[in-house]
Protein backbone atom coordinates (compact mmCIF):
# COMPACT_ATOMS: atom_id res chain seq x y z
CA UNK A 1 0.00 0.00 0.00
CA UNK A 2 2.79 2.33 -0.07
CA UNK A 3 2.69 2.98 -3.72
CA UNK A 4 -0.78 3.63 -3.28
CA UNK A 5 -0.57 5.97 -0.35
CA UNK A 6 2.21 7.85 -1.01
CA UNK A 7 0.21 8.84 -4.19
CA UNK A 8 -3.09 9.76 -2.36
CA UNK A 9 -1.20 12.20 0.18
CA UNK A 10 0.40 13.70 -2.62
CA UNK A 11 -2.62 14.47 -5.03
CA UNK A 12 -4.30 15.93 -1.98
CA UNK A 13 -1.76 18.06 -0.78
CA UNK A 14 -1.74 19.26 -4.66
CA UNK A 15 -5.49 19.97 -4.37
CA UNK A 16 -4.94 21.85 -1.07
CA UNK A 17 -1.95 23.55 -2.50
CA UNK A 18 -4.11 25.16 -5.71
CA UNK A 19 -6.42 27.39 -3.24
CA UNK A 20 -4.19 27.65 -0.47
CA UNK A 21 -2.07 30.56 -0.77
CA UNK A 22 -0.81 30.39 3.28
CA UNK A 23 0.71 27.13 2.53
CA UNK A 24 4.42 27.11 2.43
CA UNK A 25 6.58 24.28 0.94
CA UNK A 26 7.26 21.27 3.42
CA UNK A 27 8.67 17.91 2.21
CA UNK A 28 6.26 15.81 1.92
CA UNK A 29 7.34 13.42 4.96
CA UNK A 30 6.68 16.58 7.11
CA UNK A 31 3.35 17.70 6.18
CA UNK A 32 0.65 17.12 8.21
CA UNK A 33 -2.94 18.50 9.00
CA UNK A 34 -1.94 20.92 11.42
CA UNK A 35 0.49 22.82 8.88
CA UNK A 36 -2.37 22.79 6.36
CA UNK A 37 -6.02 23.59 7.84
CA UNK A 38 -6.22 26.98 10.03
CA UNK A 39 -10.10 27.22 9.03
CA UNK A 40 -13.32 25.47 8.49
CA UNK A 41 -13.04 26.95 4.97
CA UNK A 42 -10.21 25.39 4.10
CA UNK A 43 -11.18 21.96 6.14
CA UNK A 44 -14.21 21.77 3.74
CA UNK A 45 -11.79 22.74 0.64
CA UNK A 46 -9.92 19.43 1.94
CA UNK A 47 -12.86 17.17 2.15
CA UNK A 48 -14.30 18.53 -1.44
CA UNK A 49 -10.93 17.02 -2.78
CA UNK A 50 -12.28 13.98 -1.54
CA UNK A 51 -15.59 14.52 -3.49
CA UNK A 52 -14.09 14.99 -6.46
CA UNK A 53 -12.57 11.65 -6.80
CA UNK A 54 -15.47 10.19 -7.17
CA UNK A 55 -16.33 11.79 -10.15
CA UNK A 56 -13.09 10.66 -11.53
CA UNK A 57 -13.49 8.13 -14.32
CA UNK A 58 -11.37 5.88 -12.51
CA UNK A 59 -14.08 5.70 -9.57
CA UNK A 60 -17.79 6.72 -10.83
CA UNK A 61 -17.02 8.05 -14.04
CA UNK A 62 -16.52 4.45 -15.71
CA UNK A 63 -14.73 2.13 -13.84
CA UNK A 64 -17.06 1.09 -10.55
CA UNK A 65 -20.24 1.44 -11.67
CA UNK A 66 -18.78 -0.73 -15.39
CA UNK A 67 -18.12 -3.36 -12.89
CA UNK A 68 -21.23 -2.93 -10.71
CA UNK A 69 -23.96 -3.31 -13.68
CA UNK A 70 -21.53 -6.33 -15.12
CA UNK A 71 -21.51 -8.21 -12.39
CA UNK A 72 -24.95 -8.54 -12.24
CA UNK A 73 -27.52 -10.64 -14.20
CA UNK A 74 -28.66 -7.94 -15.99
CA UNK A 75 -26.46 -6.38 -18.45
CA UNK A 76 -23.40 -8.53 -20.22
CA UNK A 77 -20.38 -7.91 -22.63
CA UNK A 78 -22.31 -6.87 -26.13
CA UNK A 79 -19.18 -6.02 -28.19
CA UNK A 80 -16.66 -8.72 -27.18
CA UNK A 81 -13.78 -6.75 -29.25
CA UNK A 82 -14.20 -4.84 -26.02
CA UNK A 83 -11.03 -5.20 -23.01
CA UNK A 84 -10.41 -8.19 -21.54
CA UNK A 85 -10.37 -7.14 -17.78
CA UNK A 86 -14.34 -6.17 -18.93
CA UNK A 87 -15.45 -9.28 -20.36
CA UNK A 88 -13.40 -11.10 -16.86
CA UNK A 89 -15.73 -9.38 -15.03
CA UNK A 90 -19.15 -10.04 -16.72
CA UNK A 91 -18.05 -13.89 -17.17
CA UNK A 92 -16.81 -14.31 -13.67
CA UNK A 93 -13.23 -15.48 -14.53
CA UNK A 94 -11.36 -12.51 -12.36
CA UNK A 95 -7.88 -12.65 -12.20
CA UNK A 96 -6.27 -10.61 -9.72
CA UNK A 97 -4.78 -7.99 -11.57
CA UNK A 98 -7.73 -6.90 -12.94
CA UNK A 99 -7.33 -3.38 -14.14
CA UNK A 100 -10.76 -1.92 -13.36
CA UNK A 101 -10.47 -3.25 -9.95
CA UNK A 102 -6.93 -1.54 -9.94
CA UNK A 103 -8.70 1.59 -10.54
CA UNK A 104 -11.41 2.11 -8.46
CA UNK A 105 -9.44 0.90 -5.42
CA UNK A 106 -6.78 3.15 -5.76
CA UNK A 107 -9.54 6.08 -6.03
CA UNK A 108 -10.97 5.13 -3.18
CA UNK A 109 -8.09 4.91 -1.12
CA UNK A 110 -7.05 8.59 -2.39
CA UNK A 111 -10.56 9.42 -0.67
CA UNK A 112 -9.85 8.10 2.51
CA UNK A 113 -6.44 9.86 2.56
CA UNK A 114 -8.18 12.92 1.27
CA UNK A 115 -11.11 12.73 3.85
CA UNK A 116 -9.05 11.26 7.23
CA UNK A 117 -6.05 14.35 6.60
CA UNK A 118 -9.01 17.25 6.92
CA UNK A 119 -11.22 15.41 9.49
CA UNK A 120 -7.95 15.60 12.09
CA UNK A 121 -6.85 18.96 10.41
CA UNK A 122 -10.63 19.96 11.84
CA UNK A 123 -10.38 18.25 14.81
CA UNK A 124 -6.75 19.81 15.76
CA UNK A 125 -8.69 23.12 14.93
CA UNK A 126 -10.64 23.21 18.49
CA UNK A 127 -13.59 25.09 17.35
CA UNK A 128 -17.21 24.98 18.84
CA UNK A 129 -18.08 21.38 18.08
CA UNK A 130 -22.01 23.37 16.32
CA UNK A 131 -19.28 24.99 14.38
CA UNK A 132 -17.14 22.30 13.20
CA UNK A 133 -18.60 18.83 13.46
CA UNK A 134 -20.96 20.03 10.62
CA UNK A 135 -18.04 20.39 7.65
CA UNK A 136 -16.60 17.05 9.68
CA UNK A 137 -19.43 14.95 9.30
CA UNK A 138 -19.76 15.45 5.53
CA UNK A 139 -16.06 14.02 5.22
CA UNK A 140 -17.26 10.79 7.37
CA UNK A 141 -20.27 10.68 5.27
CA UNK A 142 -17.83 10.10 2.11
CA UNK A 143 -15.81 7.76 3.74
CA UNK A 144 -18.83 5.75 5.24
CA UNK A 145 -20.02 5.60 1.68
CA UNK A 146 -17.32 4.51 -0.31
CA UNK A 147 -16.36 1.87 2.84
CA UNK A 148 -19.68 0.78 2.06
CA UNK A 149 -18.96 -0.04 -1.34
CA UNK A 150 -16.19 -1.57 -0.66
CA UNK A 151 -16.31 -3.68 2.23
CA UNK A 152 -19.00 -5.63 -0.13
CA UNK A 153 -17.05 -5.61 -3.21
CA UNK A 154 -13.39 -6.80 -1.56
CA UNK A 155 -14.53 -8.03 2.29
CA UNK A 156 -11.91 -7.63 5.08
CA UNK A 157 -9.47 -4.74 4.19
CA UNK A 158 -7.61 -2.54 6.27
CA UNK A 159 -9.66 -0.02 7.74
CA UNK A 160 -7.90 3.50 7.57
CA UNK A 161 -9.93 5.87 9.90
CA UNK A 162 -6.85 7.80 10.29
CA UNK A 163 -4.47 10.55 8.98
CA UNK A 164 -0.99 9.16 9.08
CA UNK A 165 2.38 10.49 8.14
CA UNK A 166 4.54 7.44 8.28
CA UNK A 167 4.47 6.13 5.17
CA UNK A 168 6.37 2.98 5.54
CA UNK A 169 3.62 2.01 8.04
CA UNK A 170 1.07 1.42 5.20
CA UNK A 171 3.14 -2.07 4.76
CA UNK A 172 1.79 -3.30 8.12
CA UNK A 173 -1.70 -1.95 8.51
CA UNK A 174 -3.86 -5.20 8.92
CA UNK A 175 -7.04 -6.16 7.09
CA UNK A 176 -10.16 -5.69 9.71
CA UNK A 177 -13.16 -8.08 9.98
CA UNK A 178 -15.89 -6.99 7.92
CA UNK A 179 -18.05 -6.69 11.41
CA UNK A 180 -15.37 -4.03 12.58
CA UNK A 181 -15.57 -2.42 8.77
CA UNK A 182 -19.36 -1.94 9.20
CA UNK A 183 -19.00 -1.28 12.88
CA UNK A 184 -17.53 2.01 11.68
CA UNK A 185 -19.25 2.46 8.57
CA UNK A 186 -22.17 2.59 11.36
CA UNK A 187 -20.66 4.74 13.53
CA UNK A 188 -19.81 7.42 10.94
CA UNK A 189 -23.31 8.09 9.58
CA UNK A 190 -24.47 8.41 13.44
CA UNK A 191 -22.74 11.34 13.61
CA UNK A 192 -23.45 12.37 10.63
CA UNK A 193 -27.42 12.22 11.37
CA UNK A 194 -26.39 14.33 14.16
CA UNK A 195 -24.59 16.55 13.12
CA UNK A 196 -25.46 17.13 9.14
CA UNK A 197 -27.95 19.70 8.08
CA UNK A 198 -31.57 18.98 7.96
CA UNK A 199 -32.01 20.41 4.12
CA UNK A 200 -29.34 20.09 1.80
CA UNK A 201 -28.37 23.27 -0.25
CA UNK A 202 -26.58 20.90 -3.34
CA UNK A 203 -28.37 17.03 -3.87
CA UNK A 204 -24.14 16.18 -4.02
CA UNK A 205 -23.53 16.88 -1.04
CA UNK A 206 -25.16 14.85 2.27
CA UNK A 207 -27.81 16.25 4.46
CA UNK A 208 -29.30 14.19 7.52
CA UNK A 209 -31.61 12.33 5.44
CA UNK A 210 -28.88 11.27 2.97
CA UNK A 211 -27.13 9.47 6.15
CA UNK A 212 -29.78 8.03 7.78
CA UNK A 213 -31.10 6.79 4.34
CA UNK A 214 -27.20 4.66 3.76
CA UNK A 215 -27.47 3.61 7.06
CA UNK A 216 -31.23 1.64 6.18
CA UNK A 217 -29.20 0.40 3.38
CA UNK A 218 -26.94 -0.83 5.64
CA UNK A 219 -28.54 -2.55 8.11
CA UNK A 220 -30.65 -3.85 4.91
CA UNK A 221 -27.08 -5.36 3.87
CA UNK A 222 -26.39 -6.85 6.98
CA UNK A 223 -29.59 -7.97 8.01
CA UNK A 224 -30.60 -5.90 11.03
CA UNK A 225 -33.81 -5.63 9.85
CA UNK A 226 -35.19 -3.58 13.05
CA UNK A 227 -32.80 -1.09 12.15
CA UNK A 228 -32.97 -1.20 8.67
CA UNK A 229 -36.94 -0.15 9.03
CA UNK A 230 -36.06 2.28 11.79
CA UNK A 231 -33.74 4.47 9.48
CA UNK A 232 -36.29 4.67 6.73
CA UNK A 233 -38.80 5.20 8.96
CA UNK A 234 -36.78 8.21 9.85
CA UNK A 235 -36.19 9.70 6.13
CA UNK A 236 -39.87 8.72 5.18
CA UNK A 237 -41.46 10.13 8.45
CA UNK A 238 -39.20 13.27 7.84
CA UNK A 239 -39.53 13.65 4.19
CA UNK A 240 -41.27 17.04 4.20
CA UNK A 241 -38.31 18.38 6.35
CA UNK A 242 -35.66 16.76 4.19
CA UNK A 243 -37.65 17.60 1.20
CA UNK A 244 -38.13 13.93 -0.31
CA UNK A 245 -40.47 12.28 -2.46
CA UNK A 246 -40.83 10.66 -5.47
CA UNK A 247 -40.32 12.22 -8.61
CA UNK A 248 -43.55 12.55 -10.57
CA UNK A 249 -42.04 11.49 -14.25
CA UNK A 250 -39.27 8.37 -13.93
CA UNK A 251 -37.80 9.64 -17.04
CA UNK A 252 -37.32 13.36 -15.14
CA UNK A 253 -34.50 11.43 -12.70
CA UNK A 254 -32.25 10.83 -15.93
CA UNK A 255 -33.10 14.21 -17.84
CA UNK A 256 -30.10 16.67 -17.17
CA UNK A 257 -32.02 19.57 -19.04
CA UNK A 258 -34.16 19.84 -15.68
CA UNK A 259 -31.75 22.14 -13.79
CA UNK A 260 -32.83 21.78 -10.61
CA UNK A 261 -32.12 18.58 -8.27
CA UNK A 262 -35.10 15.89 -7.87
CA UNK A 263 -36.94 15.58 -4.69
CA UNK A 264 -36.32 12.21 -4.75
CA UNK A 265 -32.50 12.24 -4.63
CA UNK A 266 -31.05 11.84 -1.61
CA UNK A 267 -27.26 11.88 -2.72
CA UNK A 268 -25.87 12.43 -6.23
CA UNK A 269 -23.09 13.07 -8.73
CA UNK A 270 -22.83 15.87 -10.65
CA UNK A 271 -20.86 15.20 -13.66
CA UNK A 272 -19.06 18.72 -15.22
CA UNK A 273 -19.42 19.02 -18.75
CA UNK A 274 -16.47 20.11 -21.16
CA UNK A 275 -14.29 18.69 -18.46
CA UNK A 276 -11.98 15.87 -20.00
CA UNK A 277 -11.54 15.07 -23.62
CA UNK A 278 -12.25 18.15 -25.14
CA UNK A 279 -11.04 20.01 -22.71
CA UNK A 280 -7.55 18.41 -21.42
CA UNK A 281 -6.66 21.59 -20.12
CA UNK A 282 -9.46 21.51 -17.12
CA UNK A 283 -8.68 20.54 -13.61
CA UNK A 284 -7.50 17.33 -12.68
CA UNK A 285 -6.62 16.51 -16.68
CA UNK A 286 -8.14 14.58 -19.63
CA UNK A 287 -10.38 12.26 -17.01
CA UNK A 288 -11.62 14.57 -14.30
CA UNK A 289 -15.25 14.41 -13.86
CA UNK A 290 -15.89 12.75 -17.04
CA UNK A 291 -18.98 10.25 -17.31
CA UNK A 292 -17.72 7.25 -19.71
CA UNK A 293 -20.60 5.59 -19.00
CA UNK A 294 -22.88 6.94 -21.71
CA UNK A 295 -20.50 5.85 -24.45
CA UNK A 296 -20.05 2.85 -22.66
CA UNK A 297 -23.93 1.65 -22.79
CA UNK A 298 -24.30 3.54 -26.06
CA UNK A 299 -25.01 2.04 -29.01
CA UNK A 300 -22.15 1.50 -31.84
CA UNK A 301 -23.30 3.38 -34.99
CA UNK A 302 -25.61 5.52 -34.11
CA UNK A 303 -26.10 8.72 -35.33
CA UNK A 304 -28.64 11.04 -33.47
CA UNK A 305 -27.15 12.83 -31.35
CA UNK A 306 -24.51 14.47 -33.62
CA UNK A 307 -21.45 13.93 -30.84
CA UNK A 308 -20.40 9.84 -32.52
CA UNK A 309 -21.91 6.74 -31.22
CA UNK A 310 -21.36 4.86 -28.28
CA UNK A 311 -19.26 1.78 -27.95
CA UNK A 312 -22.02 -1.27 -27.12
CA UNK A 313 -19.76 -2.64 -24.35
CA UNK A 314 -22.10 -2.88 -21.55
CA UNK A 315 -25.60 -4.66 -22.38
CA UNK A 316 -28.80 -5.50 -21.38
CA UNK A 317 -28.84 -9.36 -21.98
CA UNK A 318 -32.14 -9.99 -24.09
CA UNK A 319 -34.21 -11.97 -21.67
CA UNK A 320 -34.28 -8.76 -19.62
CA UNK A 321 -35.81 -7.05 -22.17
CA UNK A 322 -37.89 -9.89 -22.82
CA UNK A 323 -39.38 -10.45 -19.35
CA UNK A 324 -39.96 -6.73 -18.63
CA UNK A 325 -43.38 -5.74 -19.78
CA UNK A 326 -43.75 -3.40 -22.22
CA UNK A 327 -46.45 -2.26 -20.02
CA UNK A 328 -44.23 -0.64 -17.39
CA UNK A 329 -43.27 2.86 -18.02
CA UNK A 330 -39.93 2.08 -16.56
CA UNK A 331 -38.94 -0.06 -19.19
CA UNK A 332 -39.27 2.56 -22.08
CA UNK A 333 -37.02 5.07 -19.89
CA UNK A 334 -34.46 2.04 -19.47
CA UNK A 335 -34.56 0.85 -23.04
CA UNK A 336 -33.22 2.19 -26.58
CA UNK A 337 -34.45 0.01 -28.98
CA UNK A 338 -33.76 2.07 -32.42
CA UNK A 339 -30.89 3.97 -33.70
CA UNK A 340 -30.24 6.31 -36.52
CA UNK A 341 -27.99 5.18 -39.26
CA UNK A 342 -27.30 5.96 -42.69
CA UNK A 343 -29.86 8.59 -41.89
CA UNK A 344 -32.45 6.20 -41.41
CA UNK A 345 -34.15 5.42 -38.35
CA UNK A 346 -33.27 1.25 -37.62
CA UNK A 347 -34.98 -0.97 -34.62
CA UNK A 348 -32.97 -3.29 -32.70
CA UNK A 349 -33.90 -6.48 -34.62
CA UNK A 350 -31.75 -5.38 -37.76
CA UNK A 351 -29.16 -4.04 -36.48
CA UNK A 352 -27.04 -7.35 -37.39
CA UNK A 353 -25.53 -5.41 -40.16
CA UNK A 354 -24.42 -2.47 -38.68
CA UNK A 355 -20.41 -2.34 -37.88
CA UNK A 356 -19.79 -2.90 -33.75
CA UNK A 357 -23.54 -2.63 -33.01
CA UNK A 358 -24.96 -5.82 -30.70
CA UNK A 359 -28.03 -6.37 -31.65
CA UNK A 360 -30.02 -6.07 -28.85
CA UNK A 361 -31.97 -3.34 -26.92
CA UNK A 362 -29.32 -0.25 -25.29
CA UNK A 363 -29.10 1.02 -21.33
CA UNK A 364 -30.93 4.40 -22.75
CA UNK A 365 -30.65 5.90 -18.69
CA UNK A 366 -27.86 7.73 -19.59
CA UNK A 367 -26.56 8.21 -23.47
CA UNK A 368 -30.04 8.85 -24.22
CA UNK A 369 -30.47 12.08 -21.48
CA UNK A 370 -27.08 13.32 -23.24
CA UNK A 371 -28.70 14.14 -26.73
CA UNK A 372 -32.04 15.10 -24.69
CA UNK A 373 -30.29 17.60 -22.75
CA UNK A 374 -27.29 18.83 -25.43
CA UNK A 375 -29.14 18.52 -28.61
CA UNK A 376 -28.95 22.11 -29.23
CA UNK A 377 -26.23 24.12 -30.45
CA UNK A 378 -22.97 21.77 -30.93
CA UNK A 379 -23.63 18.91 -28.56
CA UNK A 380 -20.05 17.22 -29.57
CA UNK A 381 -18.15 20.66 -28.01
CA UNK A 382 -20.63 20.50 -25.37
CA UNK A 383 -20.97 16.66 -24.50
CA UNK A 384 -17.39 15.62 -25.80
CA UNK A 385 -16.28 12.52 -28.29
CA UNK A 386 -19.18 9.86 -28.13
CA UNK A 387 -20.68 11.55 -25.16
CA UNK A 388 -18.08 11.13 -22.93
CA UNK A 389 -18.00 14.43 -21.20
CA UNK A 390 -21.75 14.92 -19.93
CA UNK A 391 -23.65 17.23 -17.48
CA UNK A 392 -25.27 14.35 -16.31
CA UNK A 393 -26.28 14.40 -12.63
CA UNK A 394 -26.24 10.59 -11.41
CA UNK A 395 -28.55 9.20 -8.49
CA UNK A 396 -27.06 7.30 -6.36
CA UNK A 397 -29.45 7.29 -3.60
CA UNK A 398 -33.05 7.69 -3.73
CA UNK A 399 -36.16 7.79 -2.46
CA UNK A 400 -37.84 5.13 -4.39
CA UNK A 401 -34.87 2.76 -2.41
CA UNK A 402 -35.63 4.49 0.90
CA UNK A 403 -39.44 2.78 0.86
CA UNK A 404 -38.13 -0.41 -1.05
CA UNK A 405 -36.01 -0.81 2.02
CA UNK A 406 -38.68 0.00 4.71
CA UNK A 407 -41.13 -2.79 3.04
CA UNK A 408 -38.06 -5.37 2.99
CA UNK A 409 -37.22 -4.86 6.79
CA UNK A 410 -40.91 -4.62 7.40
CA UNK A 411 -41.91 -8.40 5.59
CA UNK A 412 -38.90 -9.84 7.59
CA UNK A 413 -40.16 -8.45 10.74
CA UNK A 414 -43.24 -9.56 9.98
CA UNK A 415 -44.54 -10.60 7.04
CA UNK A 416 -46.93 -8.28 4.46
CA UNK A 417 -48.69 -5.29 6.00
CA UNK A 418 -50.76 -2.78 4.79
CA UNK A 419 -47.95 -0.32 5.47
CA UNK A 420 -45.14 -2.49 3.82
CA UNK A 421 -47.12 -2.94 0.98
CA UNK A 422 -48.14 0.34 0.81
CA UNK A 423 -44.53 1.88 0.05
CA UNK A 424 -44.12 -0.69 -2.82
CA UNK A 425 -47.66 -0.07 -4.18
CA UNK A 426 -46.26 3.48 -3.97
CA UNK A 427 -42.82 2.50 -5.91
CA UNK A 428 -45.27 0.70 -8.42
CA UNK A 429 -47.86 3.68 -9.23
CA UNK A 430 -45.44 5.80 -10.61
CA UNK A 431 -44.90 3.14 -13.48
CA UNK A 432 -48.53 3.28 -14.79
CA UNK A 433 -48.22 6.33 -16.85
CA UNK A 434 -48.97 4.86 -21.01
CA UNK A 435 -45.76 5.02 -22.92
CA UNK A 436 -47.58 8.53 -24.47
CA UNK A 437 -46.70 10.24 -21.54
CA UNK A 438 -49.68 12.11 -21.13
CA UNK A 439 -50.38 12.02 -17.12
CA UNK A 440 -53.70 12.24 -17.41
CA UNK A 441 -53.79 8.43 -18.97
CA UNK A 442 -52.68 6.01 -16.47
CA UNK A 443 -53.05 2.50 -17.25
CA UNK A 444 -53.37 -0.16 -14.73
CA UNK A 445 -49.83 -2.07 -15.05
CA UNK A 446 -48.49 -2.71 -12.52
CA UNK A 447 -51.30 -3.60 -10.36
CA UNK A 448 -51.34 -2.63 -6.31
CA UNK A 449 -50.06 -5.52 -4.37
CA UNK A 450 -52.40 -6.99 -1.57
CA UNK A 451 -51.35 -7.79 1.71
CA UNK A 452 -52.65 -11.14 1.22
CA UNK A 453 -49.89 -13.18 -0.06
CA UNK A 454 -47.13 -15.25 1.89
CA UNK A 455 -43.68 -13.45 2.83
CA UNK A 456 -42.03 -15.65 0.58
CA UNK A 457 -43.67 -13.81 -2.01
CA UNK A 458 -43.03 -10.57 -0.92
CA UNK A 459 -39.70 -10.82 -0.50
CA UNK A 460 -39.70 -11.75 -4.03
CA UNK A 461 -41.73 -9.26 -5.37
CA UNK A 462 -39.80 -6.33 -2.96
CA UNK A 463 -36.49 -8.20 -4.71
CA UNK A 464 -38.47 -7.83 -8.43
CA UNK A 465 -39.53 -4.11 -7.77
CA UNK A 466 -35.82 -2.72 -7.16
CA UNK A 467 -34.40 -4.99 -10.27
CA UNK A 468 -36.41 -3.15 -12.78
CA UNK A 469 -36.96 0.56 -10.37
CA UNK A 470 -33.16 0.54 -9.72
CA UNK A 471 -32.13 -0.87 -13.15
CA UNK A 472 -28.84 -0.17 -14.66
CA UNK A 473 -27.95 1.76 -11.33
CA UNK A 474 -25.57 -0.13 -10.00
CA UNK A 475 -27.28 -1.96 -7.30
CA UNK A 476 -28.61 -5.30 -8.72
CA UNK A 477 -25.31 -7.21 -7.94
CA UNK A 478 -25.35 -6.09 -4.00
CA UNK A 479 -28.83 -7.53 -3.75
CA UNK A 480 -27.93 -10.72 -5.33
CA UNK A 481 -24.76 -10.91 -3.26
CA UNK A 482 -26.76 -9.73 0.22
CA UNK A 483 -29.75 -12.60 -0.48
CA UNK A 484 -27.20 -15.40 -2.04
CA UNK A 485 -29.14 -15.44 -5.51
CA UNK A 486 -26.27 -16.20 -7.61
CA UNK A 487 -26.76 -19.77 -8.41
CA UNK A 488 -30.17 -18.94 -9.69
CA UNK A 489 -29.10 -15.81 -11.23
CA UNK A 490 -26.63 -16.88 -13.23
CA UNK A 491 -27.97 -20.74 -13.80
CA UNK A 492 -29.70 -21.77 -17.48
CA UNK A 493 -32.81 -20.49 -16.40
CA UNK A 494 -31.70 -16.93 -15.22
CA UNK A 495 -31.64 -13.76 -16.91
CA UNK A 496 -27.94 -13.78 -18.07
CA UNK A 497 -26.68 -17.17 -17.53
CA UNK A 498 -22.76 -17.84 -16.42
CA UNK A 499 -21.76 -20.98 -16.11
CA UNK A 500 -18.62 -19.63 -14.17
CA UNK A 501 -20.24 -18.20 -11.57
CA UNK A 502 -18.70 -20.13 -8.36
CA UNK A 503 -20.55 -18.96 -4.65
CA UNK A 504 -17.25 -19.77 -3.01
CA UNK A 505 -15.19 -17.67 -4.83
CA UNK A 506 -17.30 -14.69 -7.03
CA UNK A 507 -19.18 -12.84 -4.09
CA UNK A 508 -15.80 -10.89 -3.51
CA UNK A 509 -13.85 -9.50 -6.25
CA UNK A 510 -9.59 -9.80 -6.28
CA UNK A 511 -8.19 -6.84 -4.04
CA UNK A 512 -5.59 -4.79 -5.91
CA UNK A 513 -2.57 -7.48 -6.36
CA UNK A 514 0.33 -4.94 -6.08
CA UNK A 515 -0.98 -3.75 -2.41
CA UNK A 516 -1.35 -7.39 -1.70
CA UNK A 517 2.37 -8.41 -2.83
CA UNK A 518 3.55 -5.11 -0.91
CA UNK A 519 1.83 -5.02 2.17
CA UNK A 520 2.40 -7.86 5.28
CA UNK A 521 -1.15 -7.56 6.49
CA UNK A 522 -3.42 -7.81 3.38
CA UNK A 523 -4.60 -11.38 2.04
CA UNK A 524 -5.67 -12.15 -1.62
CA UNK A 525 -9.36 -13.54 -1.26
CA UNK A 526 -9.80 -16.85 -1.92
CA UNK A 527 -9.66 -18.39 -5.49
CA UNK A 528 -7.43 -15.54 -7.50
Amino acid sequence: MKQLTFKSILLFVLIIAVSCESLEEEPIGLISPETIFVSPDEVRLGINGGYSYLNYEGFWGRQLPMTLILRGDMVSIGNMGTRPERIQVDQMNMNASNELVADFWIRGFHIFAAVNYAIEGAQDLNLPEDEINPVIAEGRFLRAFVYFHFVRLFGEIPLVDFAFRDLDGAFTFPQSSEEEIYQSIIDDLEFCKQWLPDEQALRTRPGKGTAAGLLASVYLTIGEWQNAYDEAKFVIDNSGVFRYGLEGDYADLFDPSISSASEEVLFELDMIGNDGPTNPTALGGSNAATDFMAPITGPAGDERFGFGAGWSVAVPSMRVFENWDPRDYRRSVSFDTVVMNGGNIVPFTQWAGIDGLTPRPHIAKQYRAVGQALGQGNPAVQAGINGRDTDLDIPLLRYAQVLLIAAEALNELGGPTAESVGYVNMVRSRARRELDNDPGNDSSFPEDLSTGISKEEFTRLILEERRLELSFEGHRWYDIKRRNLGVEAFGTNGLDPQPLFDPAVDYLLPKFQTDVNLSEGLEQNFGY
